[in-house]
């Protein structure tokens, strides 16, 4: 350093120590200071790459003091500000449980189901040994929802044998009426306290039983039960105990059934049921068809709605394993 550069900083120095900063720095109007700084511009030439990069992050947790700062935190306040309705909306909560609840429910059926077809399998399987029948020259199910000629042994390889359109089994079909006729006596149960009620209230009178009112009671009781037993078929195909059990009525070729072949077949069953031998056909029969399947031209076939009716994985590996090609008595 030469001799002016020398004297030109010990100058400086001398100017910076009679400076009073405290008092410059007052006099310096902040907010004015403040509307001259371009921060846009300022920002821009910031590297923040760079300013990251000098942020020792570890250290900087370290000094945060946690509880200090959740002990500043007004939790009520905070949930008070959360719109809860707006949070579920938008997450869907509603449809989430639904669906869930849904698949929980349809999957633990779908696994009392298999287990029902498992056994009507076997029923029928000692059925053909019994009668002597060839299983593998029996239809599967009608021509329209099985074609004729289908080879069970082609899906035998499968986790699971789909039996969706096949005609359904003897204890299938013996669940589905146990649980229609528990919710038709219930139901007329239900509606002949709640007649009697309403006109031993409304009119004070005091309904007794007598051999008239037993007979009126019959012929409702008929009337309930054939409605029961025809509307929903003819609708839908099915009862509620036939939707629970996954079966559904069908014409005997495999179309949708017709109201009146539905009401020939809501009159008979309970003749076809009391009679016991109505009912044997479910088994004998190569379709599976009972005396009132046989009146009205109807059968009836697996039916699981959106999902596939199918074998229990075990049984459907045993009949791999011993190459079972018969299926048509499975179901």
């Amino acid at each position: 350093m030469s001799n002016d550069d020398k004297h030109r900083a010990r100058l400086i120095n001398a100017v910076l120590e009679r400076v009073d900063v405290d008092s410059l720095i007052g006099q310096v109007e902040l907010d004015e200071l403040l509307d001259r700084i371009d921060v846009n511009r300022l920002l821009d030439r910031v590297d923040l790459t760079r300013l990251l990069d000098r942020v020792d992050v570890d250290r900087l947790l370290d000094d945060v003091d946690v509880n200090r700062l959740l002990d500043r935190v007004d939790v009520n306040r905070l949930i008070d500000r959360v719109d809860v309705q707006a949070v579920t909306n938008r997450a869907n909560v509603g449809d989430l449980v639904a669906q869930s609840t849904s698949q929980v429910a349809g999957s633990t059926l779908d696994v009392a189901r298999r287990q029902a077809v498992g056994v009507d399998t076997l029923i029928m399987g000692f059925a053909d040994r019994l009668l002597g029948r060839d299983g593998a020259k029996q239809p599967l199910g009608p021509p329209a929802l099985v074609p004729q000629g289908t080879e069970a042994r082609a899906v035998l390889g499968a986790p699971r044998v789909k039996v969706s359109g096949y005609y359904a089994g003897p204890l299938t079909r013996v669940l589905a009426y146990l649980i229609d006729s528990f919710v038709v006596f219930t139901g007329a149960g239900l509606i002949s306290a709640a007649i009697v009620g309403s006109v031993n209230i409304v009119l004070g009178a005091d309904l007794q039983w007598d051999w008239r009112a037993g007979l009126l009671g019959v012929a409702a009781f008929a009337i309930w039960s054939f409605l029961y037993l025809w509307v929903g078929v003819a609708i839908s195909g099915r009862t509620p105990g036939m939707g629970v059990v996954g079966i559904k009525v069908v014409g005997k070729e495999g179309r949708p059934v017709s109201p009146r072949h539905a009401a020939v077949r809501a009159l008979l069953l309970p003749f076809s049921v009391v009679s016991i031998v109505g009912v044997l056909g479910v088994v004998f029969d190569a379709k599976q068809r009972a005396l009132h399947d046989l009146a009205a031209k109807t059968a009836v076939v697996y039916d699981w709605g959106d999902r596939p009716a199918e074998l229990p994985t075990p049984l459907s590996k045993w009949l791999t394993d011993h190459g079972v090609s018969d299926m048509g008595q499975s179901s």
